[in-house]
């Protein structure tokens, strides 16, 4: 018998090895808060939840937890990042998210990240989704980073081009739209509106949703008319008011937004980065290219520019429009994992509650995305879980206090993780000592 298949046989009691019982903890299951809350694990999967203050009978070897003082929520989930390697997926975990969604790299790469034992992911990084290739034209945007991009130049090829990408693994269609020009003035080609709704059509025959980086008021408005399920950003040029159809457009449909609010403001020279960094709570845990990667912005617009996405997200939020947490990590001022934390910042800057925001992070993607094993802590829901020391529903840095998080029932080891990129206690290098790598 192989070694593989002698671990794959291993592999269900291993995960089942031990349960894990919260007790006394606050509950945010992913839509709700539920005080003196018990929840049990078993194997992967949440087992049992008590929301009266019921204990729960542990069964002997349990590990049991007094959650008094805590918060317990689903794994945080990021609907916009470009995942490049397997430790970003750690890195992802060691800071709560669980699951990452790829708005656009190359399918074969993403195949090796996400690969192994588990297809969609291990108990020991977060989960990955993903676009695979995103639609562009010749030279146009996603064709810059150095991998070679299928590219589309005509309607008539749409159905070919999305038939591929769903061949290759993508779970959802993503495509650039930048019309115009990415901040109003065209500074690269981009595919048109007829290629658009060429390809939103292809996507929804087979069964897929279809997302639409956009940059303007303009090019958020075609994509809505040309029935795109979901915009990729806010939008930060065009006018200065925000299109009053904007809003209930958007709402009539159904539509959703990815916020990425964070390499908004990186676009605009605010800074994002130093959410991160300048707290004590997330730096550990930073790897030193990220720490690189936050220091750095786009700054390729205005910071007056900024204002466009918060009256978007106010006057979304006033219409129920669904808006997803995402970061875009991986550009300048981001960095995979730890900036979601600072995307619930800005969204609760922007308007929101931070009840509302947690949603954004966990049960609003699971529903959008149709991933019916995540974004809730109910039974049956595999247990991914965040454990944090006080209460995220009011104060949203909370998510930051982390005394644990699960993958698949299993704890990931922070200390591990911090030493391996650190060294053991009191060796663990200043961020000033970080940022001179």
């Amino acid at each position: 018998m192989s070694r593989v298949l002698v671990f794959l046989l291993l592999l269900p009691a291993f995960a089942r090895a031990q349960d894990v019982v919260i007790m006394n903890v606050r509950l945010f299951d992913g839509d709700n808060v539920h005080e003196n809350t018990a929840v049990m694990v078993r194997g992967d999967r949440v087992e049992a939840v008590r929301t009266t203050g019921a204990a729960i009978a542990a069964r002997p070897g349990a590990h049991v937890i007094d959650g008094t003082g805590q918060t317990l929520l689903p794994g945080l989930i990021d609907s916009h990042t470009h995942i490049q390697s397997r430790d970003d997926l750690v890195t992802s975990l060691a800071f709560g998210v669980t699951t990452d969604l790829s708005l656009h790299g190359q399918p074969s790469s993403d195949r090796a990240i996400r690969g192994g034992l588990l297809e969609a992911g291990g108990h020991d990084r977060a989960d990955l989704y993903t676009a695979g290739f995103a639609a562009t034209v010749p030279g146009g945007h996603g064709t810059e980073y150095g991998f070679k991009v299928p590219t589309i130049t005509e309607p008539s090829e749409a159905v070919g081009w999305v038939n591929a990408r769903i061949a290759e693994g993508s779970d959802v269609i993503k495509i650039m739209y930048e019309e115009g020009g990415e901040n109003g003035r065209i500074t690269r080609p981009s595919i048109d509106a007829p290629i658009l709704a060429a390809l939103i059509k292809a996507a929804h025959a087979r069964g897929k949703l279809a997302i639409v980086h956009i940059h303007t008021d303009s090019q958020a408005m075609e994509a809505i008319r040309a029935g795109a399920d979901g915009l990729a950003h806010f939008y930060l040029f065009g006018k200065d008011e925000v299109d009053p159809q904007f809003a209930p457009t958007l709402a009539k449909r159904n539509m959703f937004v990815i916020s990425t609010l964070t390499v908004l403001r990186s676009v605009c020279g605010l800074t994002p980065g130093r959410e991160v960094l300048e707290d004590s709570r997330l730096a550990p845990y930073l790897r030193a290219d990220d720490v690189a990667r936050l220091e750095k912005q786009i700054a390729a617009g205005k910071p007056t520019d900024y204002d466009r996405p918060r009256k978007e997200l106010i006057q979304l939020l006033a219409k129920g429009v669904t808006i997803l947490a995402g970061t875009d990590a991986h550009n300048p001022g981001t960095a995979p994992g730890s900036s979601l934390h600072a995307e619930l910042v800005f969204l609760v800057q922007g308007g929101m509650t931070p009840l509302q925001a947690l949603r954004a992070a966990t049960s609003a993607p699971a529903r959008v995305f149709r991933w019916r094993d995540r974004g809730r802590v109910a039974p049956g829901m595999s247990a991914d879980l965040l454990l944090v020391d006080g209460d995220p529903t009011a104060d949203i840095t909370a998510t930051r206090n982390i005394r644990a998080v699960w993958k698949r029932g299993v704890e990931f080891d922070r200390e591990a993780w911090r030493q391996r990129l650190h060294g053991p206690p009191g060796s663990s290098p200043s961020i000033a000592g970080l940022r001179g790598r």
